[in-house]
């Protein structure tokens, strides 16, 4: 694929191709496509499975979607900048991919964990009328990536699994319940759940993804 660097992992759907969503997987910092790929034998075959790599190497293995420095006395600063261009640089690479595999017409879904979650916030608020359904992992919206203002038929549509653990050390639980006040105030259908887990998955959490996910196809 031309111009776009993102390594990615992909695997169609067993049923029904042509009409099966495709569902892009955003990691966390320091992960890779490989961390959430797994999920799609939770979520089953019905669906196209992208998992992208973001484009920061940050060694040893690991990558990030756009900077964090660690300051003093544990305080963390975010490149937002970095964060805009990663979110365009997904939607150019997901549009190029459509049109590659055929699967301009498909569904088209979103997983992201951590700060794959929030670029996932940043791809659907910004772009409504492409996306539909959003999981969104223990993360929440970082309000420079997201417009300031809605069309509220733009947004209508969209449906979203925001979960998060209540002893997350990484990304506080104040975070995901500031971003369900957002989901609310903009009237965005929603389902939201806390677990007693800190930055992670657990078996209840995948549970109830599992459960949201198979809705979608009813």
């Amino acid at each position: 694929m031309q111009d776009l660097s993102l390594v990615y992992n992909f695997e169609k759907a067993k049923s029904n191709p042509e009409s099966a969503p495709l569902v892009v997987i955003m990691h966390g910092y320091g992960s890779h496509e490989n961390d959430l790929f797994d999920l799609r034998l939770a979520l089953g075959s019905t669906a196209h499975y992208l998992s992208l790599r973001a484009p920061i190497n940050l060694g040893f293995g690991g990558f990030a979607w756009y900077p964090i420095h660690f300051g003093a006395g544990g305080i963390k600063t975010y490149n937002t900048d970095a964060a805009a261009q990663s979110r365009d640089l997904v939607l150019h690479f997901i549009e190029e991919f459509q049109a590659q595999e055929g699967l301009e017409s498909n569904p088209l879904w979103l997983l992201g964990f951590s700060q794959g979650a929030i670029l996932s916030y940043g791809l659907a608020l910004n772009h409504p009328k492409k996306f539909q359904r959003i999981m969104a992992l223990s993360g929440y919206v970082l309000k420079e990536i997201v417009p300031e203002q809605y069309r509220p038929a733009d947004i209508q549509h969209l449906d979203f699994f925001v979960s998060h653990g209540r002893e997350d050390d990484v990304i506080p639980i104040s975070a995901a319940r500031m971003t369900v006040e957002f989901l609310e105030k903009l009237q965005i259908k929603h389902r939201y759940q806390e677990y007693i887990s800190g930055h992670g998955i657990n078996h209840e959490n995948l549970r109830d993804l599992q459960q949201w996910f198979q809705r979608g196809f009813n």
